[in-house]
C-alpha cells in the first residue's frame, strides 16, 4: 500500500471587541447524584435494557462485557450463560458516581460463538471457552513497516533472549468478553525510534523491568483484567490501559500514556496462529 498522511490545520479567527467590566454571577454546585439503575430482562434471555434511574444525572457510561455503552438507557447483549457485572458512573452538576449491580445470564445464545470468537477463545470444534495466547517466538512477531509486507523493523531471534521478560506475556480471551494481560512479574519498556526510551518520562531504562517499576502514572499498563469485542474484521480490547503486543501502540496513532480502549484489525486468525495489526496512514 502506499503511504499516506493527513494533516488537518485548525485556525482560530480571533475577534476584538469593546465591553465593560462584569461580575461573575457563582453558583454552588449541589451533591453528587445518588446512583441506582435497573436490569430490564428483554424478549430473549441475552437481551437487557440498562436503566438510569438517578435523578437530575446528565451523562452516563456503562462498563461490563459486551456492554460498554454510553446513555441514560442502553441495551446490552450478553450472549454466555453466567453472572456479570455491571458498573454504572453517572454525573450531574455536583460531580459523578458509581454503583455496580450484578446480572445473571440463564442460557447461552446457541448462534453466539461464531467462527473468530470460537478461535480466539477456543477451537471450532469444542466452541467458545477460554484461550492463551503470547508472542510467537520468531523473528518478526513484532512489525513495523509502510504495509503488511514490508518491513521497517522487526524483532530478531536474538530477541527472544534480550525481550524474555516481553515474549512471556500472555494474553488470554475467554467465551464472555473476559481479556486479561498477564506480564508474569516484568515487563519490557520500549524506545521510540531514536532509541530513547519511550514514553520520555518513563524514567527506566530500555529493556526488562519488574512489575513493580511501572510508575503510577503508566500503573494501568501493567497487568490486568479488562474486556473485548470481537468481530470478523477487529479486535477491540476495552479497559484503561488494556494493550497487546506494545503497550504504545494505539487504535489510530502511538500513545504516550494509557488508553480506555484499543482496536486492531485482524489479518489472520486460526486455532493456533493470530495476526493483528493497526494502521497509522503513514
Amino acid at each position: 500500500m502506499d503511504a499516506f498522511k493527513y494533516t488537518l490545520l485548525c485556525l482560530c479567527l480571533i475577534s476584538f471587541i469593546a465591553c465593560e467590566p462584569y461580575e461573575e454571577d457563582k453558583t454552588v454546585l449541589g451533591p453528587a447524584p445518588d446512583p441506582s439503575f435497573e436490569i430490564v430482562t428483554g424478549d430473549t434471555p441475552n437481551d437487557f435494557t440498562l436503566k438510569n434511574t438517578a435523578e437530575g444525572t446528565f451523562l452516563t457510561n456503562w462498563q461490563g462485557p459486551f456492554v460498554p455503552k454510553v446513555g441514560q438507557e442502553v441495551e446490552a447483549y450478553i450472549p454466555f450463560a453466567g453472572v456479570y457485572d455491571i458498573r454504572m458512573t453517572t454525573l450531574n452538576d455536583g460531580g459523578s458516581a458509581t454503583l455496580t449491580q450484578s446480572v445473571t445470564v440463564t442460557e447461552d445464545d446457541p448462534d453466539a460463538c461464531f467462527e473468530n470468537l470460537a478461535l480466539l477463545t477456543g477451537s471450532l470444534e469444542e466452541g467458545c471457552k477460554v484461550k492463551t495466547w503470547k508472542l510467537a517466538p520468531e523473528a518478526n512477531a513484532l512489525h513495523v513497516g509502510p504495509s503488511l509486507e514490508e518491513t521497517w523493523w522487526g524483532n530478531s531471534v536474538n530477541d527472544l533472549n534480550e525481550r524474555a521478560c516481553h515474549f512471556n506475556d500472555r494474553y488470554i480471551f475467554s467465551n464472555y468478553g473476559r481479556f486479561e494481560y498477564d506480564n508474569r512479574g516484568d515487563f519490557w519498556a520500549d524506545s521510540d525510534g531514536d532509541g530513547n526510551i519511550f514514553p520520555a518520562d518513563l524514567d527506566l531504562s530500555v529493556g526488562c523491568n519488574q512489575s513493580s517499576e511501572w510508575p503510577d502514572k503508566y500503573k494501568a499498563w501493567d497487568s490486568g483484567v479488562h474486556f473485548f469485542v470481537i468481530d470478523e474484521e477487529k479486535l477491540t480490547l476495552i479497559g484503561d490501559g488494556a494493550w497487546l503486543g506494545l503497550y504504545k501502540l494505539g487504535t489510530i496513532a502511538e500513545v504516550e500514556t494509557p488508553q480506555s480502549s484499543v482496536q486492531f484489525l485482524i489479518s489472520e486468525l486460526t486455532e493456533d496462529s493470530m495476526v493483528l495489526y493497526t494502521a497509522y496512514g503513514n
